[in-house]
């Protein structure tokens, strides 16, 4: 038995609500859209409703989630809720909520992915995450000071090598010039648990208004950095950081290769997206490259590097050093 999830809206919007979510985190089934034209009444609306729910197998729930209280996505799911149980062999519930927006699917899609999952917890877990995060940036009243642990937790302190005992906790190493964004901050940040995200370039470290804005963006939870080459070399080392789940974030694959050179130990790296510039040639959809590029990956692969290419977590890994070798003859 499984969940349904019907996204109904006013217009196109629920089409790339949908598919805006399958980007971020990946495909889900049994969970489809219905969009609501201007030529269109309630009536036409139920039937499509209907045409979609006759094509769900065994689901033992069914959730709309609508764009607004009144309009007529929700009145006509309003409707189908009054004749569920006559018409429809549902054995759980059957809701609807409103205010629907990205937030509000990307728990639901997880919340699919549960082991104990049922249907009041998605229904709360949606209501939550769609309220959670309307935020207002940057804020008006007064931000409460910081306390003093937690002003010395953002220093990010490096430790002299005699000092250490135990080296970070290095989860995942990812290529993404966008650095975070959605899908790094809701796909890879739970599927990987990191607690600590740290993104390694020279030139971004020292420019403290985008440094700024990449710690505003990192998830609730998930502490960010943005530090030097150097600094983190230094900082690898200290104890303090050793029981942290930490996420490296990187540009290009030369940044890659210099802390390998360093000794820093990699097993696997994750290419996430290299955007196109001139000079570049693209050799996935995400993914240009240029020859410096190529050396580099070409140098981590023979140091036994596994380096492959997938967007979110759920994609079939790419084999990037067979792309290169199939692109760069």
């Amino acid at each position: 038995m499984s969940i349904a999830i019907i996204v109904s809206t006013h217009g196109q919007t629920a089409k790339q609500l949908v598919r805006t979510t399958e980007m971020l985190v990946g495909k889900k089934e049994n969970v489809s859209y219905i969009n609501f034209y201007s030529d269109e009444n309630t009536d036409i609306l139920i039937e499509k409703f209907e045409s979609n729910i006759k094509r769900f197998e065994d689901i033992s729930g069914l959730l709309f989630l609508v764009d607004i209280w009144g309009g007529s996505p929700f009145n006509a799911a309003n409707r189908i809720i009054q004749k569920i149980n006559q018409s429809y062999n549902i054995q759980e519930k059957v809701c609807i909520i409103t205010g629907v927006n990205i937030p509000m699917l990307i728990s639901v899609f997880f919340s699919l992915e549960e082991s104990d999952m049922n249907f009041q917890k998605i229904v709360e877990n949606a209501l939550k995450s769609g309220r959670d995060e309307i935020k207002l940036h940057p804020k008006i009243q007064k931000e409460e000071k910081k306390t003093q642990k937690e002003t010395q937790f953002d220093e990010f302190k490096s430790i002299s090598s005699e000092k250490a005992k135990k080296n970070m906790n290095i989860i995942l190493v990812r290529i993404d010039d966008r650095l975070i964004h959605g899908q790094v901050a809701t796909r890879w940040t739970k599927d990987t648990r990191v607690n600590r995200i740290i993104i390694i370039n020279d030139s971004i470290s020292e420019d403290k208004v985008r440094c700024m804005l990449l710690k505003q963006v990192s998830p609730p939870g998930i502490n960010a950095h943005v530090v030097s080459i150097d600094k983190f070399i230094r900082v690898y080392s200290n104890p303090k950081y050793s029981k942290d789940r930490v996420m490296l974030l990187f540009t290009n694959p030369t940044d890659v290769l210099e802390i390998v050179r360093r000794g820093i130990e990699i097993s696997s790296i994750n290419i996430g997206g290299m955007s196109y510039k001139e000079g570049k040639q693209q050799v996935h959809d995400s993914i240009s490259i240029d020859q410096k590029d190529v050396e580099s990956f070409m140098e981590l692969s023979r140091s036994g590097i596994e380096l492959e290419i997938r967007k979110i977590t759920s994609d079939k890994k790419i084999d990037m050093v067979r792309l290169i070798k199939s692109k760069f003859k």
